[in-house]
């Protein structure tokens, strides 16, 4: 069962990656209540598609589209113990892979299971705003409250390993 979403790039509670390390790109969660309302809270793997405008003109292949492998969670932060979500969020980790085939970072937002901090971290420019389409193609794991940040981190890591 493939779970697809499409929204510009909203600001997060920007703990992911100013407290985890992990950058995440959010999808304005008032858009999504009733379409979540059924979605298992938890983490999820598939594919990324920033939007971006192609302002050459000239026909590109993927006709401005910046496709990533991502992990995203579906839920509510609840590590964050008392500063957990209101409502049920998308946020998404884009996973950059380079030469090295190291999984990297991207925007920098938000919370609870997007990726590696220990990683060799490339920032893709700030994508606020942008267009994004988000295909979920499977499911890791439930989300659960975890006993400190880095078992947290240690489990995004191994999310996104996975």
């Amino acid at each position: 069962n493939v779970l697809r979403y499409r929204g510009s790039v909203d600001n997060g509670y920007g703990r992911g990656g100013k407290k985890l390390g992990v950058p995440t790109a959010n999808l304005p969660a008032s858009l999504f209540q009733n379409a979540l309302e059924d979605v298992t809270t938890g983490v999820y793997f598939g594919w990324a598609a920033l939007e971006r405008d192609n302002t050459s003109g000239e026909k590109e292949e993927n006709d401005g589209l910046e496709v990533y492998k991502t992990v995203v969670n579906v839920g509510f932060s609840p590590t964050f113990e008392g500063q957990e979500n209101a409502e049920k969020i998308i946020e998404a980790h884009l996973i950059v892979n380079h030469k090295d085939d190291t999984p990297n970072t991207t925007d920098d937002d938000d919370d609870d299971d997007d990726d590696d901090k220990n990683s060799k971290s490339s920032i893709i420019p700030d994508f606020y705003g942008t267009p994004m389409r988000l295909q979920l193609v499977g499911f890791l794991r439930e989300e659960k409250k975890f006993d400190s940040f880095p078992e947290l981190i240690a489990q995004i890591n191994a999310d996104v390993q996975d």
